[in-house]
């Protein structure tokens, strides 16, 4: 067997009952779960749960939450909640990073909608990680490479966070986060509410003394709703469902349209398809994301992403607990849009974001899938369903080689990636050496799952017979 196709093997894991996460150890939170009596719900919230702990500088209950899932083999919904814009924003000026621009966090009424469909009470879901908070979660190669991108934007607004304690960690080395796990408890409790009372008084006043505008009112909302997604019909039986505006979710669609009515250079089509959604305000542009699925025997599936924004580290303030604060309306309005205009920043507001996740529907089943990545969500997500639709198998896809862009235009390309490698001036990189995290779950038509999982990261599938 080639080292390719070991590769592949191992990515993939086929069962009754199946997680994919960013970490093995939020993979195993979620087969808990599912150990506990829990159903797709209750595994992917776990594992979600243990992320903003593990994970802390790309997800976290100041962060925000989208979604696409299935209950009982019904009908695709999506899930949204990303905070709006808070009511100051009249009076101040929105900035991309820092206090000024902090968001209203939308993750934990989007995590208890979620939870609405789930069996296993909220307080037995988050004990895994706040397990892991209280004892120390490790530094892993991945999480340690985001400190050194963030170091500046942190020494700058959160000189005394956790994250920036000496002697600098090491690969192994613990962190604990005792904060975020009091505040995981907390939102048990509280659910969608976890910011209307003490929780927010505290955020409000850390933040208010480093020059913020958010304010205690800004935090009383529930920004979560299930709403319809968008289907792209592509005849023979497929059909895509995607997280609808302000995600990226309509413009995967589009692309995938044009790509099979014959335009086969997806670099130009993404690239036309962005331009045309930034002209038209809706391109927004995240990159600190996590992503989670889950399936089980009963007909459940849902793909989770839940974002912090850019950088990682989100606004770079970080509070006393450990709480990384989002910055999604200084990361996805357009700080020089004029007033009115459809990506101008305003009280109430919601920004577009680059999160999106999708669904293909074809004679395979329904396979869920998504990828964190910034901008490059919708070029990952579009190579990915293309050769899906090419009737590749998920082994095939989870290790096929990738491009990438970047926000001044450029781009890179691992060996045999679908690009003109000297039209768009590609730098190579290494095979397999893209920080893409691409997780699919598949339900085939029999019931049966097929779970797969990014080798590029420490990404894992997991599943049970």
């Amino acid at each position: 067997m080639s080292t390719l196709a070991r590769l592949q093997e191992a990515c993939t894991v086929d069962g009754r009952r199946a997680v994919t996460a960013a970490l093995p150890q939020s993979a195993s939170a979620g087969m808990q779960a599912f150990a506990q009596g829990g159903n797709a719900f209750d595994a992917a919230l776990a594992a979600c749960f243990v992320e903003t702990v593990a994970l802390p500088m790309k997800c976290g209950l100041a962060g925000d939450v989208i979604a696409l899932f299935q209950v009982r083999g019904g009908p695709v919904q999506a899930l949204f909640s990303v905070g709006p814009g808070a009511a100051s924003l009249a009076t101040n000026t929105l900035e991309k990073l820092g206090p000024n621009s902090v968001g209203v966090p939308g993750a934990p009424d989007g995590y208890a909608s979620l939870h609405k469909m789930a069996r296993l009470p909220l307080e037995r879901l988050v004990q895994p990680a706040v397990a892991a908070a209280n004892n120390g979660v490790w530094w892993t190669r991945t999480s340690l490479s985001y400190l050194p991108e963030s170091r500046e934007l942190l020494h700058k607004w959160s000189p005394d966070c956790v994250y920036l304690a000496e002697p600098a960690p090491k690969v192994g080395d613990r962190l604990h986060l005792p904060g975020l796990g009091a505040l995981l408890e907390e939102f048990a409790r509280t659910g969608g509410e976890l910011f209307f009372g003490a929780a927010g008084a505290q955020l409000v006043r850390e933040l208010s003394a480093r020059g913020g505008f958010l304010r205690q009112e800004d935090l009383q909302v529930r920004p979560a709703r299930i709403v319809e997604p968008r289907v792209t019909d592509f005849g023979n039986g497929a059909r895509l469902f995607a997280t609808p505006a302000p995600t990226h979710g309509g413009l995967l669609g589009d692309v995938l349209q044009r790509l099979l009515a014959g335009e086969e250079d997806q670099a130009t089509v993404v690239a036309e398809i962005r331009a045309a959604a930034r002209a038209a305000g809706r391109e927004g542009r995240d990159q600190g994301t996590s992503l989670v699925t889950a399936a089980d025997e009963e007909g459940n599936a849902i793909v989770v992403v839940h974002s912090n924004s850019f950088p990682r580290f989100g606004s770079g303030v970080v509070l006393s607990s450990g709480l990384v604060l989002n910055n999604r309306p200084g990361r996805g309005f357009d700080l020089q849009a004029p007033a009115g205009s459809p990506n101008a920043p305003a009280p109430g507001k919601t920004p577009p974001t680059t999160l999106h996740a999708w669904a293909l529907e074809d004679r395979h089943g329904r396979t869920f899938g998504g990828t964190p990545g910034g901008i490059n969500q919708l070029p990952w997500n579009v190579q990915s369903v293309a050769r899906l639709l090419q009737d590749a198998t998920l082994q095939d896809v989870v290790t096929s080689p990738r491009w990438s862009t970047d926000d001044s235009g450029k781009y890179s390309a691992e060996p045999g990636a679908a690009i003109d490698v000297a039209r768009f001036q590609a730098r190579m990189v290494d095979p397999l050496s893209m920080r893409s995290v691409q997780q699919f779950m598949r339900i085939r038509p029999d019931g049966s799952l097929q779970a797969a999982a990014d080798p590029r990261t420490n990404a894992q599938a997991c599943a049970v017979y």
